[in-house]
């Protein structure tokens, strides 16, 4: 769909600084969405809630994790099951939106791809993911090198570093990425931000 649901000024033309939010409500606005998968929620929530709830208006929700999932308004369901199972929930092209935000690292680069494919299954509009593009540290924004650095933070066994996803890599399998915002500083610099028009 052409038309935006979004009023003009409620998604800033150039944010100071991008983060996943401002590139969901970018990137989807420009469809009239109905219903959207968030993949790896964990214990933090639904990335751009708010946006879903109170700017697209959204009539389901879907939370995915594995391991926990933060308790959640009505209208989105807790799914907690591997991804890698959600061909064997949802038909394809069933939903409006599937995202993903600090997910893929947390696979291997076989599973993550085939966390793609199945995105692009079920969804209709837009696929839209960040992943780290290195193993982060214990010192906020700098690079580190233990992969179970995030399950020893929080005790998610799931939390291990098994890959790590630049923007090129995204971009060999057809999907557009802020590397432009990274470069310039406008972004995270250590997580690659992706998403796909379907």
């Amino acid at each position: 769909m052409d038309a935006k649901v979004f009023e003009e000024g409620q998604v800033p033309e150039d944010p100071k600084f991008w983060d996943m939010a401002d590139y969901v409500a970018r990137e989807a606005g420009k469809y009239e969405v109905e219903s959207v998968i968030d993949v790896g929620t964990g214990p933090k929530g639904v990335v751009a809630m708010h946006y879903w709830d109170n700017v697209q208006k959204i009539k389901k929700g879907y939370a995915c994790d594995v391991w926990k999932i933060k308790e959640l308004p009505s209208h989105w369901m807790p799914l907690k099951m591997n991804a890698l199972d959600l061909l064997d929930v949802f038909e394809p092209k069933s939903l409006s939106v599937f995202q993903a935000f600090g997910f893929l690292e947390h696979l291997t680069r076989e599973d993550g791809l085939r966390v793609l494919e199945i995105a692009e299954t079920i969804a209709c509009d837009l696929v839209i993911v960040s992943a780290a593009n290195c193993i982060h540290s214990w010192h906020g924004g700098l690079p580190g090198w233990d992969p179970d650095y995030k399950v020893k933070v929080d005790g998610n066994p799931y939390h291990r570093y098994n890959s790590t996803w630049h923007w090129e890599q995204f971009e060999e399998v057809g999907y557009e990425s802020n590397l432009k915002h990274a470069k310039e500083g406008k972004t995270f610099r250590l997580e690659s931000i992706a998403w796909k028009h379907l």
